[in-house]
C-alpha cells in the first residue's frame, strides 16, 4: 500500500483552494512577500541607455502609421506590439524612462494573472510562490524593464493559459471567443507565438483522444481548435510579410542552434546572466519543475520529499506545452537556417514560472523554506548582474564625443551600434554607418543585410565617409563581436585610417556593457 501523502492529485485542487493566506505560516508568507517587494525594487531600479534592440524599437514605433508595415517588412517582426507603444509614447513620450515604462506597466499587470493562473491550477500556496517567483527571477525581471514585446507576450500567455484551462475543463463559446482573441494578438506579437499555438493544438487532439469517450471531449476539441483557427485567418493579412521576412530578413547576426542546445540556454538564461550563482540556481529550478510534477510529502514530516507519482496531470501537460513549443520552435529554426535566443522562450515563461511556483508549493515545510532560500539568493544575484551591467555603452560614448570631438563626423562598424549612438548624441550631430553611409542611421535594413554587407567596398566607403566628412575630423565607433562584419570592420578601418592621424579615445572590452564599441579618433 502506498505511504499516505498531504498532496496527491486527486485532493490537491480541492483543498488548496479552499485554504487562505492566512492559513499560510507567517514564514512562508514573510518570504514571499520580500521576494516580491525586490522584486519589485527591481523593476523600478534606474537602467542605463538603450540598446540596439530597444532603440530601433522606439525608431520604428515613432513612423507614421500608415508606414509602420514597410518598416517592419525590412525588420522582421508583426506589428502590434509596435503600434502599441507608438500610442504609449504619444502620451508619455520618448524619453528612456517612459519607454521603458510600458513594459514595467506590463509586468505589473501580470502578477494578479499569475496568481489567478496559478491558484487555479494548484491553490493559494502554488499561486504565492508562483507570484514569488515571476518577481524576483531575472529572466522576467529583465524583460520587465526592456523595451520590447516580450513581457507584452507573457502576459498574452498568462490570459490565455486562463481561458484555455476554462475551456479543458468546462468548454463554452464565451471562453472560446477569448481564447481567440488572445491567440490572435499573440500571433500579432511576436512569430514565436507560432510555435505555441502549434503546441495547445496537438495537446487538445491528443487530449481528444485519450477523452474521447467523455461527453464533454467533442466540444473541448471543436472550441478550442476553432478559437486557434479564428486566431489563424485573423493574421492571414500579415503572412505575405512574414513570407518574405523569412525569405530576405531572417536573423544574420545570429548562428543556427540545435534544439538540445536551446533547451539548455533557455534554463540558464531564465536564472540569470551565465555567471556562476544563476547557473548553480539552474539546478535548484529545474528540481523544482520535477517536484510539481511528481513531488509528495509524508503526513507530518517537515524534510521527507518523495519523487514518485501519482503525476499532476496539469503540470504534466503546462510541461508538455512548454517542452513542445520550444522543440517544435527550435528545430523550425535549425530547419530554416534561422537562429535562436534565449527571448523567444518568453512564450513559455510564465509556464516555467508556475511551474517552479507549483514545485515549492509541493515541498515540505523546511526543504520549501531551503529552496525557496536558494532561489532568491540566485535571483538576487542575478538580477544584481543585470542591473549593474548597462545595456549599452553608447552613453558613454557620446559623452566622449561630445568632449573631444564635437565637431566630427561619426560612422559605426557596423551598423547596429549607430541606432542607439545617435539617440544618445546631440540632434545636430552627423552619424553614418559601414557599408551604407546614406542610410538613416536610426533603423536597420536587415534585408538581404549579411550580402551586402559582404559586397561593400571598405575602401569605397571610407572614401565616402571622408567626403561627407569635409574637412572634419571622423570618430569610428565599432566592436569585433558582430559575426557578419569579423572581417568587415577591420578592413573599413584600416582604410578610413590610411594616410590619417588616429587616436584611441575609448577602448571596450565588453565586460562594462552589454552593448560595447571602442571609439578611435581620425584626423583629416
Amino acid at each position: 500500500m502506498a505511504e499516505p501523502t498531504d498532496l496527491t492529485p486527486a485532493d490537491t485542487d480541492a483543498t488548496a483552494r479552499s485554504r487562505s493566506l492566512a492559513d499560510l505560516p507567517r514564514w512562508e508568507l514573510f518570504l514571499a512577500l520580500s521576494m516580491v517587494t525586490i522584486g519589485l525594487i527591481a523593476r523600478l531600479w534606474p537602467r542605463g541607455p538603450l540598446w540596439l534592440d530597444e532603440a530601433l524599437s522606439v525608431n520604428i514605433a515613432r513612423v507614421p502609421f500608415d508606414e509602420l508595415g514597410a518598416a517592419l517588412k525590412q525588420d522582421g517582426h508583426p506589428p502590434l506590439y509596435y503600434a502599441l507603444l507608438h500610442l504609449w509614447t504619444d502620451l508619455a513620450g520618448t524619453s528612456t524612462a517612459a519607454v521603458r515604462a510600458l513594459s514595467v506597466f506590463l509586468s505589473f499587470a501580470a502578477f494578479p494573472l499569475v496568481w489567478i493562473v496559478a491558484r487555479r491550477a494548484g491553490g493559494t500556496r502554488v499561486a504565492l510562490w508562483s507570484v514569488a517567483v515571476w518577481a524576483v527571477l531575472p529572466y522576467g525581471v529583465r524583460y520587465s524593464t526592456e523595451t520590447r514585446m516580450y513581457v507584452l507576450m507573457m502576459v498574452l500567455v498568462l490570459a490565455g493559459w486562463w481561458f484555455l484551462e476554462r475551456l479543458w475543463t468546462e468548454p463554452r463559446w464565451p471562453d472560446a471567443v477569448a481564447l481567440a482573441l488572445i491567440a490572435s494578438a499573440l500571433l500579432w506579437t511576436h512569430y514565436w507565438s507560432m510555435w505555441l499555438l502549434a503546441a495547445v493544438g496537438l495537446a487538445t487532439l491528443l487530449r481528444w483522444w485519450l477523452n474521447r469517450a467523455e461527453a464533454r471531449a467533442l466540444p473541448e476539441l471543436l472550441f478550442t481548435g476553432g478559437a486557434l483557427g479564428i486566431a489563424g485567418v485573423s493574421f492571414l493579412p500579415w503572412v505575405p510579410t512574414l513570407l518574405f521576412q523569412s525569405q530576405r530578413t531572417g536573423t544574420p547576426w545570429g548562428g543556427v542552434e540545435r534544439p538540445t542546445t536551446a533547451v539548455v540556454i533557455t534554463i540558464i538564461e531564465f536564472a540569470g546572466r551565465a555567471s556562476a550563482e544563476p547557473q548553480l540556481m539552474t539546478y535548484a529550478l529545474v528540481l523544482l519543475v520535477v517536484v510539481a510534477l511528481v513531488g509528495h510529502t509524508r503526513n507530518g514530516d517537515k524534510w521527507a520529499l518523495m519523487l514518485a507519482g501519482p503525476v499532476r496531470h496539469g503540470a504534466l501537460w503546462a510541461l508538455g506545452l512548454a517542452a513542445a513549443t520550444l522543440l517544435i520552435g527550435s528545430t523550425a529554426a535549425m530547419v530554416g537556417g534561422a537562429t535562436f535566443v534565449s527571448r523567444y522562450a518568453a512564450v513559455i515563461y510564465p509556464i516555467a514560472v508556475v511551474l517552479i511556483g507549483w514545485g515549492l508549493a509541493s515541498c515540505p515545510p523546511r526543504l520549501r523554506g531551503a529552496l525557496a532560500a536558494v532561489v532568491f539568493a540566485g535571483s538576487l544575484v542575478g538580477v544584481a548582474l543585470e542591473i549593474s551591467m548597462p545595456r549599452s555603452i553608447s552613453g558613454v560614448a557620446a559623452d566622449v564625443i561630445e568632449a573631444e570631438a564635437p565637431d566630427a563626423l561619426v560612422v559605426t562598424c557596423p551598423d547596429q551600434l549607430s541606432v542607439a549612438l545617435s539617440r544618445e548624441l546631440d540632434d545636430g550631430q552627423q552619424v553614418v554607418s559601414f557599408p551604407d553611409p546614406g542610410s538613416d542611421p536610426r533603423f536597420i535594413d536587415w534585408v538581404d543585410y549579411e550580402a551586402r554587407v559582404d559586397d561593400a567596398d571598405p575602401t569605397a566607403v571610407a572614401a565616402e565617409v571622408w567626403r561627407l566628412a569635409d574637412g572634419r575630423p571622423v570618430v569610428l565607433g565599432s566592436a569585433d563581436t558582430y559575426a557578419t562584419h569579423v572581417t568587415a570592420c577591420p578592413a573599413f578601418l584600416r582604410a578610413l585610417s590610411n594616410g590619417h592621424e588616429q587616436r584611441d579615445l575609448l577602448v571596450s572590452t565588453g565586460k562594462d556593457a552589454f552593448e560595447h564599441m571602442s571609439l578611435v579618433l581620425l584626423v583629416p
